[in-house]
């Protein structure tokens, strides 16, 4: 390493920087080093260009092992943990109920309205039990790793009790498999019957099923959307700050976790266009057998 090189507050004098270098110099495990960095993120990327650590996840990886405290900012993380707990139980009261969605749909919005809310209650009380228990796993890590007697480690105790708590007071029956998975499931069974009974050797019932079906895929695809629409909207509305506030508190552990929204969305697609593109193929492929 360079003479005169700035080591953070500790290169203030000459004599501590060449102490500093000579420690350096004589230390070859990579994670001592690192720890003898910290806080100096300038000559920690520049130790690990030398060492030709590139990839993105590996460089955070080791800047991670290299922290010499387990909470990134302890004087914030209470008052952040507490804002997250208060967060999530808000989210599981309101987080998939009294949607609006097909209010000029007559009769037929409850059950729309019961369907976007089943996806959104999916969504939801997937995304309150996945955050919660994050949560209480990083607690628990980092309380293993504070200084024993130490303010932090006193604060962690704390907060793995809250979480142990916590997984519990906000456990919630969840659909163990989505609905429009089943009804997914159910195509090729009725195609199946539909093709041994002879119906889709006619002309005017393949037609029939066909339009069914794509009917059927466009009105999954909507709810489907929608129910995924009113979860996001819920849970950016009440945890997106909170959590972001926490894990920042925490430090060196990435991002907080994310909903299902993208994979509902993903789904609703698949369903749009199988129902203008794959069941009329479908539907002309058993008529012209």
């Amino acid at each position: 390493m360079p003479r005169g090189v700035r080591l953070g507050a500790v290169a203030t004098e000459p004599s501590v920087t060449g102490e500093l270098e000579a420690t350096l110099e004589g230390i070859d495990n990579p994670i001592e080093r690192l720890k003898l960095l910290a806080g100096n993120d300038e000559e920690i990327a520049r130790y690990l260009d030398t060492i030709e650590v590139t990839s993105p996840r590996e460089r955070e990886m080791l800047q991670e092992i290299a922290r010499t405290q387990p909470l990134a900012h302890p004087e914030q993380f209470p008052q952040a943990h507490r804002n997250m707990v208060e967060a999530l139980e808000s989210l599981a009261r309101h987080g998939y109920h009294g949607t609006r969605a097909a209010t000029s749909a007559g009769p037929l919005r409850w059950l729309i309205r019961w369907g976007v809310q089943l996806v959104a209650r999916y969504v939801v009380v997937s995304h309150v039990r996945n955050v919660s228990t994050r949560m209480r796993n990083l607690y628990v890590l980092r309380e293993a790793q504070a200084l024993p007697e130490s303010k932090e480690r006193l604060e962690l105790s704390r907060a793995r009790r809250d979480g142990d708590r916590m997984v519990s007071a906000l456990e919630s029956r969840e659909l163990g498999v989505p609905t429009f998975l089943v009804a997914g499931a159910a195509v090729p069974v009725v195609a199946a019957v539909g093709r041994a009974t002879g119906v889709l050797h006619s002309t005017v019932w393949g037609t029939v099923i066909g339009v069914i079906g794509m009917l059927l895929a466009l009105a999954a695809s909507w709810v489907i959307l929608r129910g995924s629409a009113l979860a996001s909207r819920r849970i950016r509305l009440a945890t997106t700050g909170p959590a972001r506030a926490l894990w920042d508190a925490i430090g060196w552990c990435g991002n907080p976790p994310r909903d299902q929204t993208r994979t509902f969305v993903i789904v609703s697609l698949g369903l749009t266009i199988g129902a203008w593109i794959i069941v009329p193929i479908l539907v002309a492929i058993a008529l012209t057998t």
